[in-house]
């Protein structure tokens, strides 16, 4: 074994020992210290709870007051007034109230009246009769002659919040004429008002409710247990949340909701996240450590057989044989220095060379195919053949150029086409399109291939509507009188690669077959469009319909003419 790696391996074990150490302390007394913070962070959002939950109850206790104080309630319970009812007691009234039971009971202990509603439904309700004499019972049971109450009370094994007080004039005096209860269930609706109250995620569970899941048993027994009061347990459910737990009583002091209480365990991450950030500062610090020792020893020892290692690792992380080695000294270093300088000179001489090579057939290929495909070719991929469920074909065609190439010289009928040809050829790069091919004066050119494209047609019919332009500028600079002859379609199509000598990226199908009917059945200046790419155009370009035509090996075809682009505002764009 080496002195390096003698010297790594001392550092990295020391710095294992105190990474094992620092984790061990994180554990035992930083995290634990973060979960009783959670812990009692959680204990003080279950009073946050229970807090609320008090002053709903004596919201409600308010609500009873103002009604079981007022003169007219005091006068109703003795004559029974319809007209109080009829204005005090309609939908309206209880909406505000959110109560499902409101009763008036003399002080006889029997109903003078009572009234339901359905706080979902926002309609009055009859009040089932055990319900409101249960209710009457326990008010008149708890009652004293000028006390009030709220709590909860459990009727047919749902858990109600029921708030009940005596019946006096305005001014509060006695004799009471009764008593007043309202009563609300303490349904999911009411629940979900405490949550949102607390911003808290709350849930209740009457605990005679055979809904209630029976897996909280054993908590509801563990919270009986205990002398608190309330009595509070906190539970962790997973990594993520925990779950805090309370009783809340009846008004006979008998357990009668579970509250529950999910809470995410944030304060538990932050733990875990501080406990991560020591050991990373840690590491931080046992690794700079490590390289300062590392640094003393090679300064000492081994610095400069190491400096000509990193040298050479260097130039081979890199690739790049542009860099050399440092040389120092005369002496076998030295020597070695300078002929793994000249070895690298010579390798770079002849790479430049390959490269240079490389680019010009990388060029030569990207004149012949699309990159994608050049770079299929170039992964050794075989038999390239695609289909392509949309794409956009445009033949163009030079009107009279078969006659126009028999009147002038062949170097100057080549340079005339060259020169529209490069034209249109700028304008490609514009647009993202393929050139397929050129065949004497006819141009051929997709959208939506190799490279899918959302509107291809869109792209294609700038591209006509430019090519047209540039013949008009053409024309201008040459004083020609040239016309193009355009025809597009839109439809699938197969493309690939044939042949192993001069191959060329092709096109199949009857889309290209239809373009080039729209082209040489078309007019001489116009761009004749399909149905097909009419259809995925209309909306942004004016167009001429030209009507059915017979198109040769189609049949009638609709076609239409290409005018202009449609501006925005409903203005159009000509030619």
């Amino acid at each position: 074994m080496t002195l390096r790696k003698k010297t790594l391996l001392a550092i990295g074990l020391t710095l294992a020992g105190l990474f094992g150490v620092v984790h061990l302390t994180s554990s035992t007394i930083l995290l634990n210290g973060f979960t009783t913070l959670e812990e009692k962070e959680a204990r003080r959002n279950v009073k946050r709870v229970l807090d609320a939950f008090s002053n709903y109850q004596q919201e409600l206790q308010a609500l009873n007051f103002q009604w079981g104080v007022w003169d007219e309630t005091y006068r109703f319970i003795e004559d029974g007034n319809l007209d109080y009812i009829d204005r005090n007691l309609g939908e309206v009234n209880l909406a505000s109230l959110r109560a499902n039971a409101i009763l008036f009971i003399n002080k006889e202990g029997e109903l003078v009246f009572g009234q339901g509603f359905d706080l979902v439904r926002q309609k009055l309700a009859p009040i089932p009769a055990e319900v409101s004499q249960k209710i009457a019972a326990t008010s008149i049971q708890v009652l004293k002659p000028k006390d009030a109450l709220a709590g909860i009370v459990t009727i047919n094994n749902r858990p109600m919040t029921i708030a009940a007080g005596p019946i006096l004039n305005s001014q509060g005096n006695l004799p009471t004429r009764g008593t007043l209860a309202i009563a609300r269930f303490l349904d999911r609706e009411e629940i979900q008002r405490l949550a949102t109250l607390t911003h808290l995620d709350v849930r209740a569970y009457g605990l005679m409710d055979p809904t209630t899941p029976v897996e909280f048993q054993p908590t509801i027994a563990r919270l009986s247990q205990m002398s608190d009061d309330p009595p509070i347990l906190i539970e962790p459910l997973s990594q993520e949340w925990m779950a805090g737990y309370s009783l809340l009583r009846d008004i006979y002091g008998n357990p009668a909701v579970l509250l529950e209480l999910n809470i995410p365990r944030d304060i538990y991450h932050q733990g875990q996240a501080s406990s991560r950030y020591m050991i990373v500062s840690l590491a931080i610090v046992g690794v700079v450590f490590g390289v300062c020792t590392l640094l003393l020893l090679e300064k000492m020892v081994l610095a400069r057989l190491s400096s000509l290692s990193q040298d050479v690792k260097q130039i081979d992380h890199c690739r790049d044989l542009a860099l050399r080695v440092s040389v120092s000294g005369k002496d076998e270093l030295s020597s070695l220095a300078q002929t793994i300088n000249a070895m690298l000179e010579t390798l770079e001489s002849s790479t430049k060379a390959l490269e240079i090579e490389r680019e010009k057939a990388e060029s030569l290929l990207l004149n012949i195919l699309p990159e994608v495909i050049a770079d299929r070719l170039k992964g050794q991929e075989e038999n390239i053949a695609d289909t392509f469920a949309e794409v956009t074909v445009l033949f163009a065609d030079i009107v009279g150029f078969t006659q126009l190439s028999a009147q002038i010289e062949a170097a100057e009928l080549v340079q005339l086409l060259n020169n529209i040809f490069s034209r249109f050829d700028r304008a490609l790069e514009r647009y993202q399109l393929e050139k397929i091919k050129t065949i004497g004066d006819c141009y051929m050119v997709v959208a939506g291939m190799p490279v899918p494209c959302e509107n291809s047609a869109v792209a294609i019919a700038e591209m006509a509507l430019e090519m047209q332009e540039e013949i008009a500028r053409f024309n201008a600079e040459f004083h020609q009188s040239l016309k193009m002859r355009m025809g597009i379609h839109t439809g699938p199509v197969v493309a690939g690669v044939i042949g192993i000598k001069k191959f060329i990226y092709d096109l199949w199908g009857d889309t290209v077959n239809t373009a080039s009917r729209m082209e040489s059945h078309g007019i001489p200046g116009q761009i004749q469009v399909s149905r097909a790419t009419y259809d995925c155009l209309k909306n942004q370009y004016r167009f001429e319909e030209r009507g059915a035509i017979e198109i040769k090996g189609k049949g009638a075809m609709q076609v239409y003419l290409l005018k202009g682009r449609l501006l925005v505002g409903g203005t159009r764009e000509s030619l």
